[in-house]
C-alpha cells in the first residue's frame, strides 16, 4: 500500500479500500526507514570511495549491516545500518549508539521530501 501518493490514495478510497490512521502511520515509518537506510548506504559509499559491488584496491570494504531499533515520534522503526570491515565508518544521519531520533522526522514531513502527484 502506497497511500503517500495522492493518486494512489484517491484510487484506494474510490475502490472502497479501508484507509486507517494506523495505515498512514505505517507508511510514514516505512518512508523513514527507507530514507535512513538509503542515506546510510550513500554515506558508506562516500566513506569507502567506491560503489557497492564495484572493484576497488581499498582494503576496507562493506561488511553487512547492523540492525537497530530507533525511537521516533511515529513509534519504533527498525533499520539496517551498513558497517565496514575496519570499523571506521561513522554514520552521520543516525550516529553509532543513537537510538532516539531527534529532528529526523522533520525531513520526512518537509514539502520538498514528499511530493503528491
Amino acid at each position: 500500500m502506497n497511500i503517500l501518493n495522492k493518486e494512489e490514495l484517491k484510487r484506494q478510497i474510490q475502490e472502497g479500500k479501508e484507509i486507517s490512521l494506523d495505515g498512514i502511520l505505517e507508511e510514514f515509518k516505512n518512508l523513514l526507514r527507507e530514507s535512513i537506510q538509503t542515506a546510510s548506504e550513500v554515506e558508506m559509499t562516500s566513506h569507502l570511495g567506491y560503489d557497492k559491488h564495484q572493484e576497488s584496491s581499498n582494503p576496507n570494504y562493506r561488511k553487512g549491516t547492523n540492525k537497530k531499533t530507533l525511537k521516533s515520534k511515529y513509534g519504533e522503526v527498525d533499520v539496517s545500518i551498513p558497517r565496514d570491515r575496519d570499523g571506521t565508518f561513522e554514520p552521520q544521519l543516525v550516529k553509532k549508539r543513537e537510538r532516539l531520533l531527534k529532528g529526523s522526522e522533520d525531513l520526512i514531513l518537509s514539502p520538498d521530501f514528499i511530493t503528491f502527484s
